[in-house]
């Protein structure tokens, strides 16, 4: 089909959420489809109601300036976040509250991801490491230098056998 007799569809939101000052960076649905999280350059999360459009309950902060990027669990229970002071923190969906916090990275985490077991989680790092970590003990169980100058990407393989990574 050429692109002259091809029409795109036009899609208007749905919803807009309003509350951020800063950029959203991510957003994860949760299960059952009525609810989203951002996070955002703030320093909040935010939990969001799809069908009225507004934001549950309060911010969800910590002591950080900035959330660059978030991934949620498999099992749809906990939200990892990374900030821009290098820590990864691992958030309670139903209380809100940050339950663990990781250091090791040296500057801001900017990627992450879940293992399909949900027993590890890979974050990317603005210094040029990519980690894994133990959700049960909060170690940092593998640091991988990966000659990118910034890890912005990581993702594990659908057996969580291989970690990509891309700067």
């Amino acid at each position: 089909m050429s692109s002259s007799t091809s029409k795109t569809p036009a899609i208007t939101p749905r919803q807009t959420m309003r509350g951020h000052t800063g950029d959203v960076r991510h957003v994860v649905h949760l299960p059952g489809g009525r609810q989203i999280i951002t996070c955002s350059f703030d320093g909040s999360l935010r939990l969001w109601d799809l069908k009225s459009g507004t934001q549950i309950g309060e911010d969800w902060r910590d002591e950080n300036d900035g959330v660059w990027c978030m991934a949620l669990s498999p099992n749809g229970e906990i939200v990892a976040s990374g900030g821009f002071d290098g820590k990864v923190r691992l958030w309670d969906v139903e209380t809100r509250k940050v339950i663990a916090k990781w250091e090791g990275h040296t500057e801001a985490v900017w990627a992450l991801c879940w293992s399909a077991d949900g027993e590890r989680v890979a974050s990317g790092s603005r210094d040029g490491t990519a980690r894994v970590w133990d959700v049960k003990t909060g170690q940092n169980i593998l640091t991988i230098k990966t000659g990118h100058e910034w890890v912005r990407a990581v993702t594990y393989s659908p057996d969580s056998s291989k970690l990509a990574t891309g700067g």
